[in-house]
């Protein structure tokens, strides 16, 4: 057997040989192995009659028996695939997606389509759910202008059908994939077959956002988004983009649509708490973008911006450390680069960085215990900011950041000396000042004044109005200290000096009040202390001994006077918004009556075709606009139910 398997030649395909050959290694046998060869005449002579007919029969017969076997082989694989394709036929049918020929037309949805839709969707029919969410897609690109790369296979040509479109996926999705999918969308075994439509219909929602200009249309989508903030968060991607549209709405829209959007937002930290930083860095940002400026209108808006801020702040103090420790620094980077390099001091005294300011004092005010160490880097800033600039065009930005300060220690219960700043803008009213008569501005919402307005006496009584309040409240809050008598000494003397040197008796008198109340107050706290038996080292015993104290009659005479401040000022806004109004209406008036010649020579042919034209060119647009934003009148759907 050596011998057969060291020179039989063999096929480069693994069979024999031709005839010839098979002879040659016949005839070299009995030279090779005589033994075998001897075994092979007396067992099998035939073999060694072997002839070149009989092998090309043998390797014929070879041949066809690997054919044969290529033929099954080939006939099995061909089986396969039948089966594999049956198979995969069988799947689309089941998840009813049809195949898309290489050159199709899109489908136009008829009312008919609609109702079909929606009798099948009352029963959570899942394939007609598939379908509308592709009748959405088409609706979202109609509204947007119609621009897009994908082949859409649905159109819309009616307008009114986008809002019918619209209105049904809104009302109908969230009960169907509860239906189909229960409260844990991606544990589902259906997840499989809805994952690819629900993501469209998430991104063409998410896009309806930006679109919007009705506010409670934009409500309504927004409730409708909180709503399916669980299948959100099945898409990273797409969570993302939900967190910078409400953004954008929050920082951007009506007072109602902020507060919905910051009811989404609040809901995606309830959701996924881990993205609670980055919410609270991309919330800052915005705010900051939308704090530039101030005035009586916008002021409402940031301080609702900034509420809506401290409540997020207030979820998880450790990530509120981090942010406000990187936030706090940026400030403090800011204001020493202006004091270092002498830049232009705008870089601080603007509205943006005071309003950063605001923020932090406000998460501070009522901070957790982790906190503690962020209150004095603040404070120094704030210190910094009202140290860069003595000059009385900056006193109304002072007086903004003392208020911050007393606010801050009040709530803290830290003691900021605040004396001499406040006595130095106070020092600004001794010297009366006898310019003409100027209308009086609102200091609140002012940082800085001209150089002529400084010199007028608006600003002067301006300035004291400010300055007497936070005085009021900062001798108030010391009345509440042991050490009163001692701390109020130089406060007093300073007071009687300015009532000697000023010549304006409503400044004078209102100092004289304040430097009564002190000396009632001390003579008080003078006479409860003599009777004690503890030490100032005994810290403890003090603490105690001042929350026994009574409220003091500086502090009822503060509250006093703080409420019909306020009560006299919100007359005068009323005063001024109605001279406001008054003044409009004027403007209109002589406006009206400017363009009325110019109508009268006009000829009533010319009104006729005019007004004929006005009327053909609203039904037009009418027509042709997509009705999102509610305004139109002769809606057939009213946007209302969209709640």
């Amino acid at each position: 057997s050596s011998g057969i398997n060291a020179e039989w030649p063999l096929r480069p395909g693994g069979g024999l040989t031709s005839g010839k050959e098979v002879m040659e290694g016949l005839s070299k046998l009995e030279e090779t192995d005589a033994d075998f060869y001897k075994f092979l005449q007396q067992n099998d002579p035939e073999l060694l009659n072997f002839s070149g007919d009989d092998s090309e029969d043998l390797s014929e017969d070879d041949d066809s028996d690997v054919e044969a076997e290529e033929d099954s082989q080939s006939d099995e694989n061909e089986e396969k695939t039948t089966e594999e394709n049956d198979e995969e036929i069988v799947e689309e049918e089941e998840e009813n997606i049809p195949a898309e020929p290489a050159a199709s037309t899109s489908t136009p949805i008829t009312k008919q389509l609609l109702k079909k839709w929606e009798l099948d969707l009352k029963r959570n029919s899942l394939p007609s759910w598939r379908q509308l969410c592709k009748a959405f897609q088409a609706a979202v690109v109609t509204a947007k202008g119609g621009d897009t790369e994908e082949e859409l296979k649905y159109t819309i040509i009616d307008p009114d059908m986008v809002n019918k479109v619209i209105m049904l996926s809104l009302g109908c999705t969230c009960e169907v994939l509860k239906h189909h999918l229960g409260d844990n969308p991606t544990s589902s075994p259906k997840w499989a077959k809805v994952k690819m439509s629900l993501k469209s219909y998430l991104t063409s929602l998410t896009e309806l956002l930006s679109l919007l200009t009705s506010n409670d249309v934009l409500c309504a989508v927004m409730r409708h988004c909180k709503a399916m903030l669980p299948y959100y968060a099945a898409f990273s991607r797409l969570i993302k983009k939900y967190v910078k549209e409400h953004i954008m709405v929050w920082g951007s829209k009506a007072e109602l649509s902020r507060v919905v959007a910051f009811t989404c937002l609040q809901a995606v930290v309830r959701k996924i708490p881990t993205f609670l930083e980055d919410l609270l860095k991309k919330m800052y940002v915005e705010y900051t973008k939308c704090s530039k400026m101030m005035s009586p209108k916008s002021r409402d808006v940031i301080l609702l911006m900034r509420n809506c801020l401290l409540e997020m702040f207030k979820i998880n103090p450790s990530v509120t450390y981090t942010t406000g420790f990187l936030y706090i620094r940026q400030l403090a980077v800011t204001l020493r680069s202006v004091i270092v390099n002498k830049k232009d001091v705008e870089t601080v005294y603007n509205w943006q960085f005071v309003n950063c300011l605001h923020v932090w004092v406000g998460v501070l005010a009522e901070c957790d215990a982790c906190l503690n160490p962020l209150i004095f880097p603040l404070i120094q800033v704030m210190m910094g900011v009202l140290k860069l600039h003595n000059s009385p065009c900056f006193f109304p930005l002072h007086l903004h950041t003392m208020r911050m300060l007393l606010h801050l220690a009040s709530q803290t219960n830290k003691h900021i000396p605040l004396i001499h700043p406040l006595l130095g803008v106070l020092e600004f009213c001794v010297v009366l000042h006898k310019s003409p008569a100027t209308k009086p501005i609102d200091l609140t919402c002012v940082l800085r004044v001209t150089k002529g307005y400084k010199k007028t006496k608006a600003y002067q009584d301006g300035v004291f109005d400010l300055v007497y309040e936070l005085l009021l409240n900062y001798t108030s809050q010391l009345t509440a200290s042991i050490s009163f008598p001692e701390v109020s000494f130089p406060i007093s003397v300073w007071l009687k000096k300015f009532n000697k040197r000023c010549n304006n008796p409503k400044y004078t008198s209102q100092v004289r009040v304040v430097l009564d109340k002190m000396e009632v107050v001390a003579r008080d706290v003078s006479v409860r202390r003599s009777s004690v038996s503890f030490s100032p080292k005994d810290l403890d015993l003090v603490t105690q001994w001042e929350s026994e104290l009574p409220e003091s009659a500086l502090a009822k005479y503060f509250g006093n006077w703080l409420k019909i401040h306020r009560s006299v000022q919100a007359k005068e806004e009323e005063n001024a918004a109605e001279e406001n109004s008054e003044d409009e209406e004027e403007e209109k008036v002589e406006e009206e009556e400017e363009s009325s010649p110019k109508k009268k020579k006009k000829s009533k042919t010319k009104l006729k075709s005019e007004k004929g034209a006005s009327e053909v060119s609203e039904e037009l647009s009418e027509s042709k606009a997509v009705v999102l934003n509610g305004t139109k009148k002769k809606e057939k759907v009213p946007t209302a139910t969209l709640r």
